[in-house]
Order: C-alpha cells, then sequence, then structure tokens
C-alpha cells in the first residue's frame, strides 16, 4: 500500500483541493455534532453487563448501549496496543507502515500523516483533546497530530480534565479523544501471584488479587466455557507464546491451577468497572450540562484479553477474546437507541476515522480501505466494501466472513485454522485440516488473496497458501 501512496503522490494536489473544498461547507453550516471518542486498553467485546457478562456491572457503558448501537462482530486491526492504535490515528492497516508490534518503527507517507485523525478534525474547525494513553510512533503524538490540548493522565484524573475541556464556552464543536489505561493493569495479575521479591508489580492488583483469595469459590467467575486448548490448534500460537513479558503467556498456560484463573477473572472484572465508572464520569457530565443531545459518542479498545480462554492470558492472538473489541455508538435522536447489530463486521482500525469525518462534515482520501458506519448506524442499512474484515499480527492472518473464522500463520502444523462461529462460538474445533472442509477453506484463501493484493500486504504474501495449494 505504501508503494501504492507514493507512486499516486502527484494526485494529493486535487484530493486536498477537494477535501479542503468539502470543509468549507461543512464549516458554513455548522450544526455538526460534538465527538467524544473513548477507548480503553485490553477490553474484549464480552467485558460489558450490556453483552451478558453476569460476572460485572458497566453502568456506564450500557447506557450507551441503551441509547445507542452495539456492534458484537468488531475486530482490531491488529490485537496489540500499538499498531492499533496507528490503525484508529490513519485509517489504515498499521503493517502497510512495517508496524506489527509495540515498540516498531514506523514509515507513514506524509498523505497519511496529513489525513490523520486529529489534523483532519482541526482542519474542520472542531476545538481538539487527547487526554490519556497514547502508544503511537513519535510522528503521530499527539503534540504533532492537531491536538489543542494534550492530558497524560491515563487514570481517575482524564475524567475531569477531559469534562474541563468540553464544557468550555465556545463557538465551534468540540472532538474529544478520552483513552483510558484501563482494564490493561490486567498484566500485572501473574506478577502479582509470584513470590519473587524483585517482580515488577502494580499496587492495585496486588490489592485485588488479596481480595480474590480471600473470597470463597461461589463469588470468583467460573472458568469460560471455551477454556480448554482447541482440537488441532496451529502450533504457532503455542511457538509464539511469550515467557518474559509482562503478562507471560507461555508460562501461565502451564502454571495457572483453576483457582489462579478465577483469581484473574475476577481482577479483570473489577479493572474493567473502574475504567467504567471513570466512564460514568465523563457521561455524567455531558448530561449535567446539556451536551448529552449534541454529542456522538464512540467506543472502543485497542484489543481484548484471552481472559482464560483456551488457558491463555493477554494478547496478540486471533481468538475472539483477543482480537475482538466492543464497539457503541450513541448520537441521541439521530441514532436508534437499544439497537445490537450482530451483522455488520466491522474493523475498529479501518471504519472509526471516516466515520468520525463523516460526521464532521469533512471528505477523507479514496485511498483509505475503510468506509464509515453511519448508514449502518442510523438506518441499519449497510454497504460494506468487502465480505469480510481482517486482522493481523507478526505471525499470521485473520480473515472473519459471515460465518467463519480463517487464520494462516507464517510456521508451524497445521498453519491454517478454520472455525464455524455459528457452531463454535468459543473455537474450539479446528475445521482446516478436515476434508470435508476443504471447498470452504480454499473460498478464504481466495479472499484472503484478494485483500493481499488490494491492500499490499507484502508480508502476508509470503505465507499465504494459495487457493488449492
Amino acid at each position: 500500500m505504501i508503494d501504492k501512496l507514493q507512486q499516486t503522490r502527484w494526485t494529493w494536489g486535487l484530493v486536498y483541493v477537494a477535501i479542503c473544498a468539502a470543509n468549507a461547507v461543512a464549516l458554513a453550516s455548522d450544526s455538526r455534532p460534538n465527538i467524544l471518542f473513548v477507548i480503553t486498553d485490553q477490553h474484549h467485546a464480552k467485558m460489558l453487563s450490556a453483552a451478558g457478562n453476569p460476572y460485572l456491572k458497566t453502568r456506564a457503558l450500557d447506557s450507551i448501549a441503551e441509547s445507542g448501537i452495539r456492534f458484537t462482530n468488531a475486530y482490531a486491526t491488529n490485537p496489540v496496543c500499538m499498531p492499533s492504535r496507528l490503525s484508529m490515528a490513519t485509517g489504515m492497516m498499521p503493517g502497510r507502515f512495517g508496524v506489527f508490534n509495540n515498540g516498531m518503527k514506523a514509515t507513514i507517507p506524509e498523505e497519511v500523516m496529513a489525513n490523520s485523525l486529529g489534523k483532519l478534525m482541526k482542519r474542520a474547525g472542531y476545538a481538539t483533546f487527547y487526554g490519556g494513553k497514547t502508544h503511537l510512533p513519535p510522528e503521530l503524538e499527539p503534540k504533532r497530530g492537531g491536538y489543542d490540548v494534550i492530558v497524560r493522565d491515563q487514570r481517575d484524573k482524564l475524567s475531569g480534565a477531559c469534562l474541563d475541556f468540553i464544557t468550555l464556552d465556545r463557538d465551534e464543536p468540540f472532538f474529544a479523544v478520552a483513552s483510558f489505561i484501563n482494564p490493561h493493569d490486567i498484566c500485572f495479575a501473574y506478577n502479582a501471584r509470584a513470590d519473587n521479591p524483585n517482580r515488577k508489580g502494580l499496587a492495585l492488583v496486588d490489592k485485588l488479587l488479596n481480595e480474590a483469595r480471600a473470597l470463597p469459590e461461589d463469588q470468583l467467575p467460573p472458568l469460560p466455557e471455551n477454556s480448554g486448548i482447541p482440537e488441532n490448534e496451529p502450533s504457532g500460537i503455542q511457538e509464539n507464546l511469550k515467557v518474559d513479558a509482562v503478562t507471560p503467556a507461555k508460562l501461565i498456560r502451564e502454571d495457572y491451577t483453576d483457582r489462579d484463573w478465577r483469581h484473574y477473572r475476577w481482577i479483570y472484572c473489577r479493572l474493567t468497572e473502574r475504567v467504567d465508572a471513570q466512564i460514568g464520569e465523563l457521561i455524567d457530565g455531558l448530561e449535567k450540562h446539556g451536551l448529552d443531545e449534541d454529542t456522538l459518542i464512540v467506543f472502543t479498545a485497542d484489543h481484548g484479553d484471552m481472559d482464560g480462554s483456551h488457558r491463555l492470558a493477554s494478547k496478540n492472538l486471533f481468538y475472539e477474546e483477543s482480537a475482538g473489541v466492543p464497539y457503541l455508538m450513541q448520537y441521541k435522536g439521530v441514532i436508534p437507541g437499544g439497537v445490537v447489530d450482530d451483522k455488520s463486521l466491522v474493523s475498529s482500525g479501518l471504519n472509526t476515522l471516516p466515520t468520525l469525518a463523516e460526521y464532521a462534515g469533512i471528505g477523507v482520501p479514496e485511498f483509505l480501505p475503510g468506509r464509515s458506519l453511519r448508514s449502518v448506524a442510523e438506518t441499519g442499512s449497510d454497504k460494506p466494501r468487502r465480505p469480510y474484515v481482517v486482522s493481523e499480527n507478526g505471525i499470521g492472518r485473520m480473515l472473519r466472513t459471515e460465518r467463519y473464522k480463517y487464520c494462516v500463520y507464517a510456521s508451524g502444523e497445521p498453519r491454517e485454522s478454520l472455525v464455524d462461529l455459528e457452531k463454535d462460538p468459543g473455537e474450539m474445533r479446528n475445521l482446516a485440516v478436515l476434508p470435508e472442509h476443504k471447498d470452504i477453506v480454499i473460498r478464504h484463501r481466495r479472499l484472503l488473496q484478494q485483500w493481499i493484493d488490494e491492500s499490499g500486504d507484502e508480508k502476508a504474501q509470503s505465507f499465504a497458501i494459495a487457493p488449492n495449494g
């Protein structure tokens, strides 16, 4: 994709003029909504009481779902912090900039930089705010990304700082990003369990673990129904689990007892409730100041957490709990309330920027691979560009269609997986190894190859399996 962008750079001047003209029209008739974009970290899609989870209560997020729409099939473009956040900031796949994991250096074309989320909103005449966790390449840090006000606190002070900004008396609408750290602190649960005095820990998680240990069995969440290791799981998954990370997923898979997993899940619920309360301060503040009717709220997370499914913790996997994210939209009086969309396939990285840009009344370059969700959110009519959504990481690719999830890995045996999410939502059985599912595997290989060709995914080209391979 980068090569394609560079080859078409001579057209950028014309595109820029068209975008500026669209922005001028938006500014001339400013009935546009304020926009509040809320992001949490390591929060999987089922960590909402609105999603039927009985082991926690998320009052604030439930209120957004009750007043708006909840998409049940939303995925991160990469289930790791930095790549996912880079994607949401640009509307592009992070791998096209060379970023597949945290800490990797990005190579971002200037036309993508010029149309990053903050710069688009600033150019459209919005007052802009960024608060909380960034975890972005230096080129896209908020101070360079079009934001007027920047607040670094990721925890208890973020809601108040955000409210101080959005409640200012001003003529122009606001665009505010509130990026909360939790429930990411679950990463410290293994260290809290360890007896190593030199461990890297976190006081809050230490406290929560002690509380969990004091509880009787019946007050702890049970193991998830899909707590077992899947049949014919691609070996590339196990081979790439970490032993030296803050959350050493490989050690956890080997060491955790059932009781340990139940402690882990209880702590994860409490951390999620903690961030929900912080988000609740924002929602209550909007209502108190009479801004809730004029504000579009979009909520999502950068990625999920395995939460004990398949005896795994943390992220960077294509299982639902890691790659799947919550995605909520509320715009009272415009987006119908209480809608649960279980049909649309949403990419948090590719769909968010075009959606926010459309609500802001501004144009975006046609090279962006995603499209706005406004139509489906407001009317239920959806015209997706593709019958699938894709996620990537450093070792493989995931392609989700309406019923199936197909994954291919760069190494291991088997290298492919196919899951029927209609019959096997827990992803316990890999159908790719069964001859009777060969035609479905071939169809998904073809779709992945189409995506590789369209998006310029050169790295995947080296390990994708030919349709009849």
